[in-house]
């Protein structure tokens, strides 16, 4: 089949949309030039991002689903485009935090819902052999942006001198650079997954098939009524919570730990944010060899280590380690929240479905950040957060044996009565 070839061209088009569509995770890069010119709080700038994931969360769930529904993959992203870049070009032209609000975290963040979670969701249709491979080098796109956006911005800052300017010129670029781009992602063939399936199947007859089998084919009400799903939604709340706790408060730790420098201590955010981008296609690719729910169970120890490490340990390198193992975990739950849902749920309803599994990422955020900040004036120091990032991590361990465990019966059940 031809389009066997050509998904190639639409998997490395949705790499560089989501390199495009990375300006969310850069955002501490606005906060101070914005409250310098505009003189708004730093407390109205953290609303901002607040709202931005508020309302790429709601989107996922009502929004993405109907425009899916109606509109080819590649015109979804089109309009998403013109949103997401349209939002972030008139950004660069107002002066009230409301409208600011509107147009950068309303406008821009519904824009962005109709790129990533939606080209997500299409890589799995692209690779359905390889889930975790394809949603993993997806995510990492998004990943580094977040490294590239940050240095971009402050070099445009830098150059201009005007953070309005950056958010017009950033704007543009968005939006011309993904319209294009769209234009390269094609529609997934009927009874592509049928054949390359059958393919899969065919030249691995000799062999353990690696590829999970689905243990249901449900759409969302049906979901929800599943004890499964929020066994899921835990497992990965847990792990994201982590890494948001880590990502938005790498650099104050660093400087409250350590005495660094502001400069010193961004050197650190960078090298850590690398081993996020990094963590999403690795792990991709370790779940396609042992299973997702493995994965989780590795991934939730692994957080665990991190955790401790964090806690206990003072020698600086250690400690930055164990920073890289958290983001190196954060990252692959990252890229296995959609091939999950499509292993416990099915691929049929999979847009729907990622949709709400998709608000574990806003839910996450609105946990971790307030909470880390919290215990760090209740305590005077990071080690309460640390604890609580150890006593989720053991959680989710414990959950996602329980899954492995269930699923494993399940599908033992389900081959007998064949």
């Amino acid at each position: 089949m031809i389009f066997e070839q050509k998904r190639w061209i639409s998997l490395f088009s949705g790499i560089f949309i989501e390199v495009l569509a990375g300006i969310a995770y850069a955002w501490s890069v606005f906060t101070l030039p914005l409250n310098e010119k505009f003189n708004w709080s730093m407390s109205q700038l953290s609303i901002a991002y607040t709202l931005m994931s508020v309302t790429m969360m709601i989107s996922a769930i009502i929004i993405v689903p109907k425009v899916r529904s109606k509109f080819e993959i590649r015109n979804c992203v089109f309009i998403g485009s013109l949103l997401y870049g349209g939002g972030i070009l008139f950004s660069g032209f107002v002066s009230n935090i409301y409208f600011f609000y509107i147009l950068f975290s309303i406008i821009a963040g519904i824009g962005t819902s109709l790129i990533y979670p939606v080209l997500i969701s299409y890589s799995l249709e692209l690779f359905p052999e390889r889930t975790g491979f394809a949603s993993g080098s997806l995510a990492a796109g998004l990943g580094l942006g977040s490294v590239i956006w940050a240095f971009v911005a402050n070099k445009l800052f830098i150059i201009t001198g005007d953070i309005s300017s950056v958010f017009v010129i950033l704007g543009i670029l968005y939006l011309v650079g993904i319209c294009i781009l769209s234009r390269f992602i094609y529609t997934v063939p009927k009874n592509f997954y049928e054949f390359i399936m059958n393919k899969y199947s065919v030249n691995n007859n000799d062999q353990e098939n690696d590829i999970e089998e689905n243990l249901y084919n449900k759409n969302r009400s049906d979901m929800v009524k599943d004890p499964i799903f929020y066994i899921m939604y835990i497992i990965i709340i847990a792990g994201a919570t982590c890494g948001t706790m880590i990502i938005t408060q790498g650099s104050p730790i660093m400087q409250f730990k350590f005495n660094m420098n502001p400069e010193k201590a961004a050197l650190v955010v960078s090298v850590f944010s690398i081993a996020n981008t990094i963590g999403r296609p690795v792990w991709g690719f370790i779940s396609d060899k042992i299973g997702r729910i493995k994965s989780f169970i590795v991934l939730n120890f692994l957080m665990a280590v991190s955790m401790t490490i964090l806690y206990t340990v003072n020698v600086q390198y250690v400690f930055i380690i164990g920073l890289m193992i958290c983001t190196l975990c954060f990252g692959g739950i990252a890229s296995l929240v959609a091939p999950i849902t499509s292993d416990l749920f099915g691929s049929k309803y999979l847009t729907e479905n990622y949709g709400l599994t998709f608000t574990v990422f806003g839910v996450s955020s609105m946990i971790g950040a307030p909470i880390i900040a919290f215990l760090k004036e209740y305590s005077g120091g990071y080690s309460g957060a640390f604890i609580f990032g150890l006593v989720l991590s053991l959680v989710g361990l414990v959950l996602s044996i329980i899954l492995n465990i269930r699923s494993n019966k399940m599908k033992k059940a389900r081959k007998e009565a064949i």
